[in-house]
């Protein structure tokens, strides 16, 4: 008995629920489960516990794309939207601009017509499951299935086999009800503080932004979030973030000292700390365009969810927040880059400054203090 023995009950009952509570599949949805090279196995292990459910499912792999924040390869636009529509972007040339995400908004225009003359939606899918190692959160590819054709879409990456364990046994409802919440106040929010004790101390404006609530029930057309979820998350105003970010964690391992990152003007100017990763974020602000933005706030929520060194789960941590750098063009952003890197802030402290010059404390030193219903 273990996570990766196919007959494991607790594994199959995640699964099952995570199909009947968290994506509500019926007969009626086309299901289709997406997984690169390095997270296939557990993408069997979901289509064969989870294609029960549907009344059709399909299952796509594909290469890893090497990080978050890159448009997936081409199999899977063909898996999900159809040939027809791939090769009439390739003889507009529009293909290559998707992958390199030079699209312009006019050039969206046009690939939004071009879909919807090429695929009919008795054919496309109606539900999306994304189990790889590297997001596709944050591309044209997901925000064509979720907020053009309205697929419900469940995000995945860095999934590990003993999240069925730990975070995915949440009280979603919970979940949903302090995400919401949250996410209303940073809707309201002017502006927010983030301090910590290991030396973070950053702020940036809200106003304009819209919070998002990441409450693991993607029942509704056109519902996105990630599984396991938790979290309410929101797109700073570009350009006002002004001061330091420290973390102890990259996305998969614990660093073997903290990294610091100096913000100014909503920009990363300067990464120190641990060699290995400092240098990979450097080289990724100097040769990546708009790597260098300061594109997501966001609260964790989930009270199951207890590992900090995998970001799928760390960024829901109770307790914790997290700042990402990067894209933020799919969440109400202005920046489109081909990345974007969460980083964990542990036992923040943070203040909402709120219209009237009110300001609202959400957590202090890691612990929740709002009275939320």
């Amino acid at each position: 008995m273990g996570v990766w023995d196919w007959k494991d009950r607790k594994v199959e009952k995640a699964v099952r629920k995570l199909f009947r509570q968290n994506l509500c599949v019926s007969k009626e949805d086309r299901v289709v489960i997406l997984s690169d090279f390095y997270k296939e196995r557990i993408g069997e292990v979901l289509f064969r516990y989870g294609s029960s459910f549907a009344g059709s499912s399909l299952h796509v792999t594909y290469p890893p794309t090497g990080r978050h924040g890159i448009e997936p390869p081409e199999v899977v636009w063909r898996g999900v939207f159809g040939t027809e529509f791939v090769e009439e972007l390739k003889s507009k040339g529009l293909f290559d601009k998707v992958l390199r995400k030079e699209v312009s908004e006019g050039d969206e225009v046009e690939i939004k017509e071009i879909l919807l003359e090429t695929t009919s939606p008795t054919e496309l899918p109606t539900a999306i499951v994304a189990v790889n190692h590297y997001s596709v959160s944050h591309t044209l590819f997901r925000k064509l299935c979720t907020e053009f054709l309205s697929m419900r879409f469940a995000s995945m990456p860095l999934f590990t086999s003993e999240m069925f364990y730990t975070a995915m046994q949440a009280d979603w409802n919970r979940v949903a009800r302090l995400s919401a919440e949250i996410a209303s106040l940073l809707t309201d929010a002017e502006a927010a503080r983030v301090t910590s004790s290991n030396g973070t101390e950053i702020e940036f404006s809200l106003k304009g932004r819209e919070g998002i609530a990441d409450t693991g029930k993607l029942c509704s057309p056109g519902d996105f979030g990630n599984l396991p979820a938790g979290e309410a998350f929101i797109a700073p105003v570009e350009g006002t973030a002004e001061g330091v970010i420290v973390t102890r964690y990259a996305p998969d391992r614990k660093l073997e000292e903290p990294v610091r990152l100096v913000v100014e003007r909503g920009r990363v100017r300067e990464v120190t700390g641990e060699r290995a990763f400092s240098e990979f974020l450097s080289g990724l602000i100097h040769k990546e365009k708009n790597a260098d933005n300061v594109a997501e706030f966001g609260i964790g929520t989930n009270e199951r969810a207890v590992r900090k060194d995998n970001i799928l789960e760390a960024e829901k941590i109770l307790g914790t927040c997290h700042i990402a750098v990067g894209d933020n063009s799919s969440f109400g952003g202005n920046v489109r880059a081909n990345v974007h890197i969460d980083l964990l802030v542990e036992e923040p402290t943070v203040v909402l400054k709120m219209p009237g010059s009110r300001d609202v404390k959400i957590l202090e030193g890691g612990k929740l203090t709002l009275n939320l219903s």
